[in-house]
């Protein structure tokens, strides 16, 4: 699939221009129809700032105006693939109105948006347009894009192309090159923040802090992140350090996390105000808003990888192999091999133990039994004390090769908080 996004200004002032992209040729006030030509996109995403509106009744009929310029906008180039318009907040003082705000608003309102349009599975190539972009919008918008395609790169091969043209000079440019500026396979990067405190998610701008507390106490949001931030964050940290099953037994709801996020947003837009000529955002993100739109976004690209409980040898071999990398992979294969190799031994003399804690099955009889967080983590998460394991009863032909599919852990009920803790701790000093 190819996705185009384009990062525009004031479209209603540019000129009309000759622009050249490889072969092809095209004269407008865009570049955007000669793009489409050359690279031919299934989907076209224009970010555009609020600033340009100019309809100040409210905040719904500033978006709708602004919104049905750029579409005449569009019709009038002759842009004929389906494209979607983000509307993000913007700053200043301008002719037209004030609007007054956190410039990093645009970043969150951005990396959620793009969150909706980016397909979290599958081949992916990306083309970024920044020709017509207003300066820290674009930037800001490339930042929210480049940490989505990371984790999206987990598992998908992700290809980002950026592109600027030559710069306009008046009567001197008769023809204006489209340059690719950036041309990357996306690495694999994962979230690796947690969720920070709860004063972290909605900030003040212009609002008072005690109206601040009063409003956050009547929000299901922080109820949510309060009761599941340890597990969460432990799930986050299973992916960074490579710990299998404690990504099977934690892996995350998307649906109340997606609920939580939109409750923010409403929240958010809700203390916008809209006056004559004046928009002011009395609320701004916080960074654990960022976090909680990126662990949404993990969760629905790795929602393939998500395992019945309890989880197989098997089904966690597959999991190392196809979501870790480096020293990680390499860490969950040994300890996942060591329990099998112990399974086959069970298996071919007719023994098929009920749940048993690890120590036991690999015969660790003399084993300290306190759980040491190096050793948490030295072990793919597979400690011996923390770890229980379990073989079903089949009819073992062949040992070697079933065996894996047969034997089953889990973590040990009295133990797991201890488990989460240790990784929630590793992960903030990762």
């Amino acid at each position: 699939m190819k996705l185009l996004i384009a990062s525009w200004g004031n479209f209603e002032n540019w000129r009309e221009v000759k622009y050249r992209f490889g072969d092809e040729t095209s004269v407008g006030p865009s570049t955007l129809p000669i793009l489409q030509k050359a690279i031919e996109p299934d989907w076209t995403v224009i970010v555009l700032p609020e600033t340009l509106g100019r309809d100040f009744s409210s905040l719904e009929a500033l978006r709708e105006e602004l919104t049905v310029r750029v579409q005449a906008f569009l019709e009038r180039i002759g842009v004929g693939r389906e494209v979607d318009v983000l509307l993000v907040p913007g700053i200043g003082k301008f002719e037209h109105g004030t609007f007054e705000g956190s410039a990093m608003d645009v970043y969150y309102k951005a990396l959620h948006g793009l969150s909706q349009v980016i397909p979290t599975d599958g081949d992916l190539e990306v083309h970024f347009d920044i020709t017509h972009g207003l300066n820290y919008v674009t930037f800001l918008v490339h930042r929210a894009l480049r940490e989505l395609l990371g984790i999206r790169a987990l598992t998908s091969e992700t290809i980002f192309k950026a592109y600027n043209s030559d710069p306009f000079v008046p009567k001197l440019s008769s023809e204006l090159g489209i340059n690719v500026i950036e041309d990357v396979r996306v690495e694999p990067h994962p979230l690796t923040e947690g969720l920070l405190g709860l004063s972290e998610y909605l900030v003040p701008y212009s609002i008072e802090k005690r109206a601040l507390e009063e409003l956050k106490r009547e929000l299901k949001a922080f109820g949510l992140i309060k009761s599941e931030k340890r597990k969460l964050e432990a799930w986050i940290g299973a992916i960074v350090f490579g710990l299998p099953l404690l990504f099977a037994e934690d892996f995350p709801e998307t649906e109340p996390i997606g609920e939580t996020v939109d409750e923010l947003m409403e929240t958010w837009e809700s203390h916008v105000e809209v006056s004559d000529k004046s928009v002011k955002r009395r609320l701004a993100f916080g960074r654990g808003f960022g976090v909680l739109v990126k662990l949404v976004f993990q969760a629905r690209v790795l929602e393939k990888f998500k395992l019945d409980i309890p989880p197989s040898l098997d089904d966690l071999y597959k999991v190392s192999e196809m979501l870790f990398w480096g020293a990680n992979r390499d860490r969950a294969k040994v300890e996942l091999g060591k329990i099998e190799g112990k399974a086959i031994a069970y298996a071919r003399a007719k023994c098929f133990p009920d749940w048993m804690p690890l120590r036991d099955f690999s015969g660790f009889t003399n084993a300290n039994t306190a759980i040491v967080p190096r050793n948490l983590l030295a072990h793919a998460g597979l400690e011996a004390n923390a770890t229980e394991v379990r073989m079903e009863d089949w009819n073992v032909k062949d040992a070697q090769r079933e065996a894996r599919k047969h034997t089953f852990l889990r973590y040990s009920s009295k133990v797991k908080r201890r488990v989460e803790e240790i990784t929630v701790k590793a992960l903030g000093g990762a």
